[in-house]
């Protein structure tokens, strides 16, 4: 009991410092480590897709057998078939495996790793990854050490919820902040805004009006339309409408907004394939999700129109415990770590200038949380970003 103890204090103690994943990572399997005294440790979460397991954190891995590790399938190897079972492996001879990958055979004999145990990382049913421990004996791990590993793996989980919990309550109290804000914001612009837009319109039908001051005319009433969408854009973030829900097919939703998307993602060569499994129906309000998935895919279009290369968008819809997930992929340049904590703040932006307000995401994220439900983004491990939409299935309770 003394180790776990150990254990869940140092990672408890990091989560009431950081909500930093990474860190919370490092920090168990330093402490696992530490305790146990073994010579090898690894820690793999589950990444969108829901197939490829990314190494988060290990300790003690060679370079070339972190390689081997760094991005497993779900269901293959030993690490891969926990994740996908559930059930605790444990193994006296690595190299006696069957279900050792031929990739990493070699790298196994010449590091000497011999005795391994692996467990999966799991809450509410759902797998989130697997914790690992190896060593160069071949001394069979007893019960006890296996159940360390377990509810070590249990509190990591636990740590993760907490921390996500904690960076969306974070969140949300800059959303309601910034919105009071905002919505004063916009009335007081929305006055003025509506004199010049007029008035420069009234200009542009005088038939007498010069063509050099015509252009000019015309540039303040581009700019003063450009300035009103932007206080729209304000007005719909400070606002919280209750959403008018009733039974909502989210494949329609997704085709109707590809259809509207479909010429401007054509002309800029970009290719779309839609993975739409059947789910039930979601309680929403359908013009709202739609809005949703509209800025999703349109964010992924222009992150992938400023570059070269390969151009995919990618729509997933699947069910997923009791909830149902709608994945944006893209193949853009992906969004830099430093940078993945603050997309969805008001007026934060990675678009060049005038591309974008800022306010997209954060409307989308507003949205999607008065429906009960989650809007997160994560990089892929190949290149790109996913954005995740998990909505409650069924109707209304």
């Amino acid at each position: 009991m003394e180790p776990y103890l150990k254990i869940l204090h140092t990672v408890s103690d990091t989560v009431s410092r950081t909500l930093d994943v990474e860190e919370i990572l490092k920090t168990a399997l330093e402490a696992l480590t530490h305790v146990t005294g073994y010579e090898i440790a690894s820690l793999h979460l589950l990444a969108a897709d829901g197939v490829t397991l990314e190494l988060r954190a290990d300790r003690g891995l060679s370079a070339e057998m972190r390689e081997v590790n760094r991005l497993l399938t779900m269901g293959e190897g030993i690490i891969g078939g926990v994740a996908a079972t559930g059930i605790t492996t444990v193994v006296r001879d690595v190299m006696g495996s069957p279900d050792l990958l031929p990739s990493a055979q070699a790298i196994v004999r010449r590091d000497g790793i011999r005795g391994f145990v692996c467990v999966r990382i799991h809450a509410r049913g759902r797998t989130l990854g697997t914790l690992s421990l190896g060593r160069q004996t071949e001394d069979p791990f007893d019960e006890g050490q296996v159940a360390l590993l377990e509810a070590t793996a249990q509190q990591i989980a636990i740590a993760l919820g907490n921390a996500r919990l904690s960076s969306e309550l974070v969140h949300a109290e800059k959303l309601s902040a910034v919105g009071e804000l905002a919505s004063g914001v916009a009335h007081e612009i929305n006055n003025p805004l509506t004199t010049i837009l007029g008035l420069a319109q009234l200009m542009l039908g005088r038939p007498d009006v010069p063509l050099p001051v015509r252009e000019r005319i015309a540039l303040i009433a581009d700019e003063a339309s450009r300035a009103a969408a932007i206080v729209q854009n304000l007005l719909m973030f400070a606002r919280h409408y209750p959403p008018e829900r009733r039974p909502c097919s989210l494949i329609d939703a997704v085709h109707r907004v590809v259809a509207l998307k479909g010429y401007q993602l054509e002309q800029d060569k970009i290719r779309v394939t839609l993975d739409l499994a059947d789910c039930p129906t979601v309680w929403a309000d359908e013009n709202q999700i739609q809005q949703v998935l509209l800025n999703l895919v349109q964010n992924a279009h222009q992150a992938m129109a400023r570059r070269s290369g390969e151009r995919q968008l990618t729509v997933r819809l699947r069910p997923r415990d009791g909830r149902v997930a709608i994945e944006v992929l893209d193949t853009g340049p992906g969004i830099p770590l430093q940078l993945l904590s603050r997309i969805f703040d008001p007026f934060f932006t990675t678009k060049p200038p005038g591309e974008g307000t800022g306010l997209g995401l954060s409307v989308s994220y507003g949205i999607v949380g008065q429906h009960g439900g989650r809007l997160y983004a994560e990089n892929r491990p190949e290149g790109g970003a996913t954005f995740v939409v998990e909505l409650p299935a069924g109707e209304q309770g």
